[in-house]
């Protein structure tokens, strides 16, 4: 696929069929993934896949306290509330709000609290404590692993709610508390259905693009 195409072809899949991801995909997409650039070659970053019977340990464990209303103890802060612009609020406010008009809410909040239905769950770790530009560097690391699972066919999401409760995360996978979980990528091959036939709007060029031949 080319390029273009493919970044155009990428989006956010919220619900996937049961059929399982081959191993060697699953490695290939991380070997891509491990091409983006990290700062001086740190390469920071660590990725656990949780399938089969582990995956099912730790959706069972998320449904559970799901269903108790558990208190959420993410790594990092949560991704609502303050520290994010005015802009960006206006944003994630528009983009709730175009899923509810869509009529989509309810089967997103099922699908997200069975993992998606996903077969597969990367999760991204960066050490604890690190260097800030690890951040930055897992971030670049997702993007590109991003687009190589869509390269292979597959769908995907990087979703908080994947990371929301690291306990059992880290229990079933044998996660060391010196990493931080970072991110959750839910990935196998896409649900035809409304819920992944909906897209986002991305901000006009001219919202945040710049380019200046001279001195301001």
């Amino acid at each position: 696929m080319e390029f273009a195409e493919l970044v155009k072809a990428r989006h956010s899949v919220r619900l996937f069929r049961p059929d399982p991801v081959p191993a060697e995909v699953l490695r290939s997409i991380v070997r891509d993934a491990q091409r983006a650039p990290s700062t001086v070659n740190a390469q920071d970053w660590r990725v656990w896949i949780a399938v089969g019977g582990a995956l099912e340990a730790i959706r069972s464990e998320y449904q559970a306290r799901t269903s108790r209303n558990e208190p959420r103890r993410p790594d990092f802060p949560p991704t609502s509330g303050a520290g994010w612009s005015a802009a960006a609020r206006a944003r994630q406010k528009a983009f709730s709000a175009s899923r509810t008009a869509a009529g989509l809410n309810a089967v997103k909040m099922a699908s997200q609290a069975q993992l998606f239905h996903a077969p597969a769950v990367a999760y991204i770790t960066i050490p604890d404590p690190a260097n800030l530009w690890a951040v930055l560097d897992a971030g670049g690391f997702e993007a590109m692993f991003l687009l190589s699972a869509a390269n292979h066919g597959l769908g995907a999401v990087p979703a908080y709610n994947l990371v929301t409760w690291p306990g059992p995360v880290k229990s079933v996978l044998g996660i060391p508390e010196s990493e931080k979980l970072a991110i959750g990528i839910a990935l196998g091959y896409e649900e035809d259905c409304p819920l992944n036939r909906f897209r986002s709007s991305r901000a006009p060029l001219e919202d945040f693009l710049v380019i200046r031949d001279e001195a301001a």
